[in-house]
């Protein structure tokens, strides 16, 4: 297959350069509360704020709040055991029924789909192992990452497809990809988005043309056997029906356009410049032409 035919990568990244930003030290200031113990001084009994700086990573952060999670969804369950509705059992009852759960949890969840693992899940597991709690987090993310890349999860938000109605939609993704050749996370994005919306409006082209003919039709037949001539307007609540399909049809026409004139509109503003040599000056002009300025026209650029 040629270069030129070649399909372009969708949110195409480089991965080992994303994990070195994560892992990338920064300070963090931030502000504790505490409570004065030290017993015969002004602050003991008082609750202080103290400021302080500490050193972390993007992927600390992410990992602590999935911890947090964690911990809010094994109190959850002990709130749960406590309940009317959960068996009325005492804090230390609760507490065992749940460790309990969390191992029956244990045995199969590694077998479950990533999409339908939860906070309980990822407790259960915790529990046992933090460390391989964080592995099923990173197999739910590389999953998360493969949906939007592959057009999963855009071709979700259109709808449940079918496998030819998936294929339906990656063929308009692929399409638009072809022709822009997106560059980076923002214009994956906006090809997405026009790749939705694009759908979404011949759906409910299809579904205005199909409730306008067979509303026509369903009446011509009925009027037929009354044996009348002529042709009935629609009922109210069936007239709304038409014209809500033509409107959703038209929104969506609407909002593929607006994302169109922002791609291009972000591909104007920010023109490349390529210098080969000091005599000739490449830049690459909208759609990817490079289009070659001379020595005596740089003074006008």
């Amino acid at each position: 297959m040629s270069q030129a035919r070649r399909k372009h990568i969708m949110y195409e990244v480089d991965r080992d350069e994303r994990m070195a930003r994560r892992r990338s030290p920064r300070v963090k200031e931030r502000t504790n509360a505490v409570r004065g113990v030290e017993e015969g001084t002004p602050t003991h009994g008082q609750v202080l704020q103290v400021e302080e700086a500490v050193t972390t990573t993007d992927e600390r952060t992410e990992l602590r709040e999935i911890a947090r999670s964690m911990a809010r969804s094994f109190a959850a369950t002990i709130d749960f055991y406590k309940r009317d509705y959960g068996g009325s059992l005492t804090h230390v009852e609760a507490v065992g029924q749940t460790i309990a759960m969390q191992a029956n949890q244990r045995e199969w969840v590694h077998g479950k789909d990533v999409k339908k693992i939860d906070w309980t899940d990822l407790a259960a597991v915790g529990a046992a192992s933090l460390e391989e709690a964080m592995t099923v987090w990173l197999q739910i993310q590389e999953a998360a990452e493969d949906a939007l890349e592959s057009g999963a999860r855009a071709a979700a938000v259109a709808g449940d497809p079918s496998p030819y109605e998936l294929a339906q939609f990656l063929a308009i993704r692929n399409s638009f990809a072809d022709q822009w050749s997106p560059q980076g996370g923002i214009e994956s994005a906006m090809i997405d988005m026009m790749s939705v919306a694009f759908s979404l409006q011949m759906y409910w082209s299809r579904i205005a043309h199909q409730r306008a003919t067979r509303e026509h039709d369903t009446q011509s037949k009925t009027l037929r056997e009354y044996e009348n001539n002529g042709w009935k307007a629609p009922f109210l609540r069936e007239a709304e029906a038409v014209e809500q399909a033509h409107r959703l049809a038209d929104g969506y026409n609407r909002q593929f356009l607006r994302v169109l004139r922002q791609m291009r509109d972000l591909r104007r503003y920010q023109v490349p410049v390529t210098i080969n040599n000091p005599q000739q000056v490449n830049i690459a002009a909208n759609g990817g032409q490079q289009v070659n300025v001379t020595e005596s026209a740089k003074s006008k650029i």
